[in-house]
């Protein structure tokens, strides 16, 4: 058996149970970590940061609440607008093609002074037209056959309620309602 060497069991003695401290700028490095109840008082990035790096389990819900309130926000926008829709006729038939405008009224009693147009569409093949985004307000539709068309030939183009002058047309009113305004084109 050998014997064991005297600086061997000295130095086993003189370091027994030693244990050196850490520099003090580790601690500082690490103390978030020890414990993240001290960085809740961060505020802005810095402290977003460290609420994501310590909660990975808050992306989906982040994620999720961020599209409900998008969608809230899209929908909030588009609440208060409407649709105006309807059919032209020419005669008894529907006319086929043409260009409905949407006037908007600002004048309270006729003659109407103030008219502004807000929108212009096609008409399909069906005689159907539609407006869409229409705010709260007075409103005023004319119908225009294609031009060179048959249809040009035998009818005059018309507002809503089968008048050819803005100021003997009807008013459309829209408050809480979406309105359906069927058009027919005077005869010449």
């Amino acid at each position: 058996m050998q014997e064991k060497d005297n600086i061997e069991e000295h130095y086993r003695k003189t370091f027994s149970g030693f244990e050196a401290d850490a520099p003090e700028h580790s601690w500082e490095k690490i103390r978030s970590r020890l414990h993240p109840e001290e960085t809740k008082g961060h505020t802005g990035i810095r402290g977003l940061r460290t609420i994501f790096r310590n909660s990975p389990r808050l992306y989906p819900f982040l994620a999720m609440a961020a599209t409900v309130l998008l969608l809230a926000l899209i929908w909030f926008s588009y609440s208060d607008k409407h649709t105006i829709s309807g059919h032209a006729y020419a005669g008894d038939s529907r006319m086929c093609r043409g260009t409905a405008f949407l006037f908007k009224v600002y004048d309270k009693a006729k003659p109407l002074d103030t008219v502004l147009m807000v929108q212009s569409v096609p008409i399909d093949e069906k005689g159907f037209y539609q407006f869409f985004h229409i705010d709260h307000g007075q409103y005023l539709i004319r119908v225009n056959p294609l031009p060179g068309s048959e249809i040009t030939k035998n009818f005059l183009p018309s507002y809503y309620d089968q008048d050819s002058a803005s100021a003997e047309a009807n008013v459309i009113h829209i408050e809480k309602e979406d309105p359906t305004a069927d058009i027919r084109l005077i005869p010449r």
